[in-house]
């Protein structure tokens, strides 16, 4: 039994000399189209003959052909690769992948990992009950780019903070959060955070291939309230407002009362303080009593009181 299209040697045995069909003789290759009987006549030294016939039976054989896709032939160290199988009228599959992680596979479809940088060639070799076919192919994996961001920083509330990372290689970077960056896309910058922050800086290289590192930079808080014990409102610009002041205030509730009692102001906007009016009149020189309930940037409560001369 042979394929379509392949060859046969057809050889008798037993005799001296053979000949085939249509006077062919011994050992010639046939290539029937489709199934065949041939003869062949033996004779021996004596000129005496007999004859044999053998039957070649011709099959439609289906041989595979290998081919496959690749998910990305050009990828970074540490990202993976799937493959698909294209291949026709294959029954079997023997994958070898160089470099990579595994190494070889019979899955039809594998998803291959590789960890270091390099050119890798991979091999499939397809089979069925006829035949086997092969191919191949290559991929690149680029190394990734190192970037070590700078050591972490601690700064009081208000002030910047230095945000510097360290590379040799080149691209382009991005930190994050972003908020409050002076340049989110330098190497090199400053940023303002309210509260305590891990700050990541990502290296973006030509290949596509990126590094990340982060640091943290530590707010803290000095939290101080104070209101002045005398003010001056008569219009000459110099301490006319009686304001809260202080660092690190959120929020607060600010009262003033007078010597019996009677609230003369209030306000909840630390930029609002007192002119000395009371109902749009101007108070009297005396001693007024004030409160304050303060909130902190960092979540914490305080509370004030005492006394204040109204001067003019």
């Amino acid at each position: 039994t042979i394929c379509n299209g392949d060859s046969v040697v057809l050889t008798g045995s037993g005799a001296t000399s053979y000949t085939w069909d249509n006077g062919v003789t011994d050992g010639i290759y046939f290539i029937p189209t489709t199934t065949t009987t041939y003869t062949v006549i033996g004779q021996d030294a004596n000129g005496c003959s007999n004859t044999d016939t053998v039957t070649i039976t011709v099959s439609i054989c289906i041989f595979p052909q290998a081919n496959f896709s690749i998910s990305d032939s050009v990828i970074c160290a540490g990202s993976c690769i799937d493959y698909t199988d294209l291949s026709a009228d294959a029954q079997t599959w023997e994958w070898t992948f160089q470099g990579g992680d595994p190494a070889s596979s019979t899955a039809q479809n594998p998803t291959v990992c590789y960890d270091s940088a390099g050119t890798y060639s991979i091999q499939l070799i397809v089979t069925n009950n006829f035949g086997a076919d092969t191919l191949t192919s290559q991929i690149v994996v680029h190394p990734n780019p190192t970037i070590v961001a700078g050591s972490d920083v601690t700064i009081m509330f208000g002030n910047p903070a230095n945000l510097i990372s360290s590379t040799t290689s080149t691209g382009s970077f991005s930190w994050t959060p972003s908020f409050n960056v002076d340049c989110p896309t330098c190497q090199n910058t400053q940023a303002n955070p309210e509260e305590t922050t891990t700050y990541t800086v990502t290296l973006t290289d030509t290949n596509g291939c990126s590094a990340s590192d982060t640091l943290i930079v530590t707010v803290e808080f000095e939290n101080i309230i104070w209101v002045p014990n005398i003010f001056s409102p008569n219009g000459d610009g110099n301490n006319d407002i009686l304001f809260v002041r202080g660092k690190g205030i959120q929020s607060v509730l600010f009262f003033i009362y007078d010597r019996w009692g009677e609230k003369v102001f209030e306000t909840t906007d630390i930029n609002l303080g007192w002119d000395g009016t009371y109902k749009g009149k101007p108070m009297n020189k005396a001693v007024f009593v004030y409160y304050v309930e303060a909130t902190f940037m960092d979540g914490s409560n305080a509370t004030k009181k005492g006394d204040v001369t109204l001067i003019r």
